[in-house]
């Protein structure tokens, strides 16, 4: 998986990595990890990242992120957690820019697009690649480092909860902990802090809730103006399908909002029954079997009768 690795990031020296848009936890961690990596063995690298969420304003160095490439070509660009092109926070004229690419990604229905890949569809986070990646490189993971892989890891698998965790995991959570990571700290700027516009939005999301197929489906649907309104921006209005899938009975939650440019995104989750990837990639979508998205192809009533047809059929109602 990661041949040729090492040799290539040693020819390079100007380096870019950059994720996905709207970053989450493990698109954070994962590309910020290896920003500094790079940046310990010397390396000219900048990490692209336009906008997050105030959530994870804590992490440190976080400031040093760019939105742009900011020179007429570089020698490498590391992709992570993005399984399509389409899905970076970057411009095309930026991508085709760099000299080389290295894709690292473990989500379904990825469509390859480096001169290497290191893909894993069974691993719970692209964090843990990152991991790997910056072990097989040659880089002493510090402090920074770890604080970013740990909540690279912590956010995609739900807080250690989700069935993708694996014994991999954890062991290297352990030897984050070893390197000193204040994991109480993450989880309690994470999990356990919310501003007060956002407590508001998961009480509209739950009194917008509908329920189908005897409580086992549960959709609910937030328009951009209700966003706008409550003085969020689109990072921050993510996060509510969780709320949804709490609910006893629950096998899929859907939580659809509205995009500042009038598209709907769909993120779905699932209580272990049915693969909701296979819905998300039906859709022009990814994911993972409990958690994935995609932005609706058609208008929202027909999107939906869409979405709800396909999952009565994976329910058997």
């Amino acid at each position: 998986m990661f041949e040729g690795v090492k040799d290539l990031v040693d020819n390079s020296n100007t380096v870019f990595v950059v994720s996905h848009q709207n970053p989450d936890g493990d698109a954070i961690g994962s590309s910020f990890s290896i920003y500094l990596g790079l940046k310990q063995l010397g390396k000219e690298v900048k990490v692209i990242m336009p906008k997050c969420s105030d959530t994870f304003k804590f992490l440190p160095r976080i400031d040093e992120a760019i939105s742009s490439v900011e020179c007429e070509n570089y020698d490498l660009l590391i992709c992570t957690d993005a399984s399509g092109i389409d899905r970076l926070s970057i411009s095309n004229e930026d991508f085709y820019k760099a000299k080389k690419i290295i894709m690292i990604d473990h989500h379904k229905k990825i469509l390859p697009y480096g001169d290497i890949n290191i893909i894993d569809e069974e691993l719970p986070a692209a964090s843990e690649l990152a991991y790997s990646f910056l072990k097989e490189i040659g880089v002493n993971i510090d402090i920074d480092m770890a604080t970013y892989l740990y909540t690279g890891l912590l956010t995609d698998t739900g807080s250690f909860n989700y069935s993708s965790t694996k014994s991999s995991t954890l062991r290297i959570v352990a030897e984050l902990i070893d390197i000193g990571v204040n994991f109480s700290d993450i989880c309690k700027k994470i999990n356990d802090t919310i501003k007060e516009a956002k407590l508001k939005l998961i009480a509209k999301t739950i009194e917008n809730m509908e329920v189908y197929f005897n409580g086992k489906l549960r959709y609910s649907y937030i328009d951009y103006n209700t966003i706008n309104s409550l003085g969020l921006d689109e990072e921050d209005a993510e996060g509510m399908t969780n709320y949804l899938r709490m609910v006893e009975g629950t096998e899929v939650a859907v939580y659809v909002r509205q995009k500042s440019d009038g598209s709907n995104k769909a993120s779905l989750r699932s209580g272990g029954i049915v693969d909701v990837s296979k819905i998300a990639i039906a859709f022009g979508g990814g994911g993972h079997e409990r958690a994935s998205g995609y932005t609706m192809p058609k208008d929202l009533e027909t999107s939906k009768k869409e979405l709800l047809d396909m999952v009565r059929v994976m329910l058997k109602c």
